[in-house]
């Protein structure tokens, strides 16, 4: 499973710089985009629940409380995408610093 949330984890985080990348240009990116990179954070959040139980890491919990804020900070950016506007770019910068946060100490956890 960890291979799965390595894997994840990759692939919500190239999801989330074609995002920012867009947002930093002043252009509105796909809503499928948006779909998928969350829909893969949700994922990534189910798989480390998992690993976090079975390795019973504090570690990984306390990953996992900050990828859920990261993740409330998605909601929100979600929100404004939905309502045709770009998120605020500090609200951008926020939600990278806790998504950055919580991958480091997933993967400083499990390797």
């Amino acid at each position: 499973m960890k291979i799965i949330l390595i894997l994840l984890l990759v692939l919500a985080f190239l999801g989330g710089l074609y995002l920012a990348i867009s947002i930093f240009a002043n252009k509105k990116p796909p809503l499928s985009a948006a779909n998928i990179h969350g829909y893969v954070a949700i994922a990534v959040l189910i798989v480390l629940a998992y690993n976090a139980f079975s390795m019973n890491m504090t570690q990984l919990w306390m990953a996992f409380a900050i990828l859920f804020v990261a993740a409330l900070g998605g909601l929100y950016l979600y929100s404004n995408h939905k309502k045709d506007a770009i998120g605020p770019k500090s609200a951008v910068v926020i939600h990278m610093i806790f998504a950055l946060s919580g991958i480091a100490l997933t993967l400083i956890s499990i390797l």
